[in-house]
């Protein structure tokens, strides 16, 4: 299935004032269950999972950008009309991310 991966960078505009910029791209990903263990660990957190998604490690790079001169990733996906938040990815295997998402 398609999904958005959505970010966004803080520039200036033309009278020197910060402004919020939106990006996104569109990348395959695979939607999984989350599972029980991880279902419950984050409820302690206080992170309410809603679903994971497996995306490639290309699209997700595609998403780097540098905030105060750290890198950073999307923060937000699009998927089926919805739009989740990212609350953790990790890399699963070599050439997938997963993406944890409330």
């Amino acid at each position: 299935m398609i999904v958005e991966l959505i970010w966004s960078e803080i520039t200036k505009n033309e009278n020197g004032f910060p402004v919020e910029q939106y990006h996104s791209i569109q990348a395959y990903g695979k939607e999984k269950s989350a599972t029980r263990s991880e279902v419950y660990e984050a409820m302690r957190a206080g992170v309410d999972v809603k679903t994971v998604l497996e995306v490639r490690q290309e699209d997700w790079e595609q998403t780097r950008h540098l905030v105060d001169g750290k890198p950073e990733y999307a923060r937000k996906v699009k998927l089926s009309g919805c739009e989740y938040r990212i609350v953790r990815g990790y890399k699963k295997g070599k050439a997938t991310i997963e993406l944890t998402c409330e």
